[in-house]
């Protein structure tokens, strides 16, 4: 009986609470998606209108609270939220990273979201068939953090709004794109491109939320009560309306895709009839054709996915061999051989027993060409080597027929395909499979050393920052590590953020060296065991602008200049050395000064003390949005109490 009578009055005091709450400011300030439609979009007249600003509308009846709706761009709503200025958002769903540092309502829409892709392009059957493709996403989207958990290789290009995304794919410029299933259908419609583009699969299934900041949970709960006042049939009469056509009354299934499929079966009926005209002959060579073209898409997405530069020269090699096989189906066995010198050296081989792998073909013990030839019974013809010979009968399976093909590139010869048809076979080689492989062995050769080239590029630029921050840590003691923990924190600020391989990479290597320019500061006076008077901080301050002179000398290095230039900015524009502020400084710049102002709180200095992770955070929750982007001050802090959890 006491215990009912607390959980009594404890409801009543939170009632109290809430109530308390909503007087002082009698009313509720809600940041919206302002392009989201069909729960929110800006119509002809420049008015918000939809199914999320309806449910508003109801709420507020309901509830007898004022509600305000503020429409902004995605991304620049999020980051209102976290600066405090509204009391919650809209059309927001809960993910597990959101989920540290927001508190959800109750479900109120449930939504699906899909990848979308040009017809033209090959069937994508999951996320990790993006690798290839520049994919379109709108900034702060939840789909990017579920997309990256699946295939961390995508390649993202960020829009303000979906309008945007689809006016892109319309131009051309993106072939993909990830949004959720009823605003994508709307734009594609609104812009004819229903059966441009194809639905792929599902990649979430997730609800429609309000959210505010954890320290707002009296917000929640009060949404929360006033969603209870709204039953579910009157939010399914809202989303009925806006599927509607209020002109004529007509569904857009009825609008538009019923006149479409009409029109497609028509069009399909008259093709039948055409097809049936054709000879025999007409209709077999277009399925060889088809058959070549979608064995053309097999090799290029197999070849995509080789970009690797960590695979090892063997470990490409037989990837492309296996995709070559696929290209020709009739050829069960193959090998990849590599010339060394005069020489080829066996390097990869598919059905034939991997003993053969390594195996060094000399001069005269093997059959060279400058153009593709097809050789009968292979293995029979006399070698000048007798125990070759003996070797090749013992570990290759029995061959009919074998293509050879020459790897070139510069008109340089540098190693030769071998597809073998089984004895077995009643398969031939034929002048189509000839001329299909040897052009795509041009591609090949091409992909090869393009790969050969930039690893080589990478390792030499690699290698000359590596030089760089052992030179500047032989310099200033202090520095000594500085900047490869400062790197780590920013690399994992990046990847939460969503930027691509590429970004994350330049923020890496800028991370490594953004202090270099501290060498020319005497190293007395870096080395001091004290803090440094007005005028010497003066002089230190320089380093940022000596970093980026050092760095442009390298042409290869001279976007990294201009990152770590900006590293010492601020967010309110007090920084140096350019006095920049807000977006204005580089996204990259801002990610390394949480980076590096978080490692340099927590490193033991002979004038200051290491601060305790506890207190590194409340360092940079008092300085977001004065010395630090309050977006990535968020992140930074949600990485910092990760590592505060698993130490625990």
């Amino acid at each position: 009986m006491i215990m009912k009578f607390r959980n009594i009055l404890l409801s009543i005091l939170i009632f109290l609470l809430i109530n308390l709450q909503v007087n002082a400011q009698n009313s509720l300030k809600i940041i919206i998606d302002k392009d989201y439609p069909p729960f929110t979009f800006i119509d002809e007249k420049g008015n918000l209108i939809g199914i999320s600003v309806d449910f508003w509308k109801i709420w507020s009846e309901r509830m007898g609270i004022k509600v305000e709706l503020f429409p902004m761009e995605w991304e620049k709503a999020q980051r209102a939220l976290l600066e405090g200025k509204f009391d919650a958002i809209d059309t927001i769903f809960e993910t597990p990273e959101r989920e540290k540092y927001l508190i959800f309502s109750k479900p109120i829409f449930k939504i699906t979201s899909s990848i979308y892709y040009k017809t033209e392009i090959p069937k994508i059957s999951s996320l990790k068939d993006l690798t290839p493709y520049l994919v379109g996403v709108k900034r702060g989207d939840a789909l990017i953090e579920a997309a990256l958990k699946e295939n961390p290789y995508i390649s993202f290009k960020f829009f303000d709004d979906y309008s945007e995304i689809v006016e892109s794919a319309k131009k051309g410029e993106i072939k993909v794109f990830l949004m959720d299933d009823i605003p994508a259908s709307y734009y594609l419609i609104k812009h004819d491109l229903l059966y441009k583009f194809s639905k792929g699969p599902v990649i979430t299934t997730n609800y429609l939320h309000v959210a505010a900041l954890k320290n707002k949970g009296w917000v929640i709960a009060l949404i929360d009560q006033g969603i209870d006042r709204i039953a579910k049939r009157e939010l399914e009469e809202l989303t009925e309306k806006y599927l509607i056509s209020e002109e004529r009354g007509e569904t857009l299934i009825e609008r538009y895709v019923y006149p479409i499929l009409i029109s497609i079966s028509l069009i399909g009926f008259l093709i039948f009839l055409y097809s049936r005209l054709l000879s025999y002959e007409i209709k077999r060579t277009r399925k060889k054709l088809e058959d070549s073209v979608e064995r053309f898409w097999s090799f290029f997405m197999g070849i995509s996915e080789m970009s690797n530069l960590t695979l090892k020269d063997e470990e490409f090699l037989r990837k492309v061999l296996e995709v070559v096989i696929e290209l020709v189906p009739k050829a069960m066995y193959g090998s990849i051989f590599l010339k060394e010198e005069n020489n080829l050296k066996l390097i990869a081989t598919i059905g034939h027993e991997k003993s053969l792998e390594g195996l060094i073909l000399d001069e005269g013990n093997y059959i060279g060409s400058e153009k593709p030839i097809v050789v009968k019974e292979l293995l029979k013809i006399e070698r000048r080597n007798e125990k070759l010979r003996e070797t090749l009968l013992k570990y290759s399976k029995p061959i009919k027929e074998s293509l050879i093909v020459p790897l070139k590139w510069n008109n340089n010869l540098w190693g030769y395909f071998c597809l073998d048809i089984p004895e077995d076979s009643k398969e031939n080689f034929d002048e189509f499979d000839i001329e299909l492989i040897e052009k795509f062995t041009n591609t090949i050769s091409i992909f090869y050393f393009f790969r050969s080239y930039l690893k080589e590029r990478e390792i030499y630029l690699t290698k000359l920052i590596t030089v760089l921050v052992k030179t500047l840590e032989y310099y200033d003691r202090y520095t000594q590590g500085h900047s490869e923990r400062v790197a780590r924190y920013a690399v994992k600020i990046a990847e939460r953020i969503g930027l691509d391989r590429e970004r994350i990479k330049r923020v890496y290597w800028a991370s490594l060296v953004h202090d270099i320019g501290k060498i020319y500061i005497p190293q007395n006076l870096l080395n001091k065991n004290g803090r440094f008077t007005e005028d010497e901080y003066e002089f230190v301050k320089i380093h940022p602008v000596k970093s980026e002179e050092i760095l442009s000398q390298v042409e290869e290095l001279k976007d990294l200049g201009k990152i770590v230039r900006h590293h010492h900015e601020r967010w309110d524009g007090k920084g140096y050395p350019d006095g920049l502020s807000g977006e204005n400084i580089p996204l990259e710049s801002r990610i390394i000064a949480v980076a590096d102002a978080f490692e340099a709180m927590t490193a033991e200095r002979p004038y200051k003390r290491a601060l305790s992770l506890k207190e590194a955070i409340q360092e940079i929750e008092k300085n977001k949005g004065t010395q630090f982007d309050p977006f990535l001050a968020e992140i930074m802090i949600g990485i910092i109490k990760e590592e505060v959890e698993e130490k625990s």
